[in-house]
Formats: structure tokens, sequence, C-alpha cells
């Protein structure tokens, strides 16, 4: 094991439901966004934002999405510990323009977040899983994602875990100096 990993946890993945929005919302904002210099002074609007997305996105879901939430599976048996979350992603059908024939036989991951105390722990991956699971009972054959090009520690997961590159996009925030996004695709094993 190398120095900067940790222990794997092994964690329950459940679907989320409308109670736990205040803590997603908490490890959504602070994975992405993060509280320190000056975005601490519009962290809290970042988060109130995540928060109000997700409730509009759990009153509307698609057929064939889910928020997944992860819990840690070691911890005591409490109510405050079952229901303190670790880690989360969404999947749901790809939003393409309506001129763009989507495919049907893929689903799009999304939100892949784990509380900053508990990467490098086997909480990504084991959602990564639980996607893929998910996919497979609902009849999908490929997983599709995003993935900043400069997140050194998100390429690595999402490689390890038989995520493939399919396109690198370059957009105006790209000529301008930031990172490309890439699309990474799945092909599932039936």
């Amino acid at each position: 094991m190398r120095a900067f990993e940790r222990q794997h946890l092994p964690c329950r993945v459940r679907p989320a439901t409308s109670g736990d929005l205040h803590q997603l919302a908490d490890i959504l904002a602070s994975s992405f966004y993060g509280a320190k210099g000056w975005q601490s002074w519009i962290y809290p609007l970042l988060r109130i934002g995540i928060y109000e997305d997700l409730k509009q996105r759990f009153r509307t879901a698609p057929a064939h999405y889910v928020c997944l939430a992860s819990t840690l599976a070691s911890a005591p048996s409490t109510a405050s510990s079952e229901n303190w979350l670790v880690g989360t992603v969404e999947l749901a059908p790809p939003r393409h323009p309506p001129w763009v024939q989507a495919p049907r036989h893929q689903l799009y991951l999304s939100n892949l977040a784990v509380r900053g105390t508990h990467r490098r722990t086997g909480v990504a991956r084991q959602l990564l899983m639980a996607c893929e699971q998910m996919a497979g009972q609902w009849g999908f054959s490929e997983l599709c994602l995003h993935v900043m090009e400069d997140n050194q520690p998100a390429r690595q997961l999402y490689g390890q875990a038989g995520y493939q590159l399919e396109q690198a996009e370059v957009t105006l925030l790209t000529l301008c100096g930031q990172p490309r996004r890439l699309r990474l695709r799945k092909v599932l094993s039936g």
C-alpha cells in the first residue's frame, strides 16, 4: 500500500432520500468547490444552489435516475451512524440537445464525490460498482462520464475501473487556459 492510501473501508450503498439532501449538498460543495480563501465567502451560496438543484432532480426524476449514497458499513448500528453519508453519485440517461440522437443503451454518471476524510478508502470504487450493477439491472450496456483533464486522482480511479477516453472536449474556457473536459466511456460486461 502506498503511503498516501488509506485502509479500504467497506460501505453500504443505497438510494439517497430527500432526508439526505443536506449531507449530499455538503459532500458535493466541499468536493467540487471547497471553502478556502475567497471561496469561503460564496461557499454558502454554492451549497444552497447544489441543495436546490438536487431537490429539484429528486422531485422531477426521469425514469432510470438514481442518486446513490454511501454510508460506512462498519459503523456502529445507531441511527446517526447509519445516516451519516461519506459519498454520493448520480446515474441518469445522458442529456443531449433535441437534434442529437441519444444512445438508448447508455447511462451518464455524474457528481461522484467522497468526503475529504474518506477519500482513497474505496468509497468511490464501491459507488462505481453500484452504478454498474444498477445499469445492468436496468438493461443498459454502457456508462459514460466527464472528468477534468487535470483531475489526476479521478482519472486514475476511472482508468482502473475500465473507463476509456472517448473524447477530449475543447470549449471557449479551454481556449482561455482552463483544462479540457474528458468524456470517458465503459462498456459493461454482460
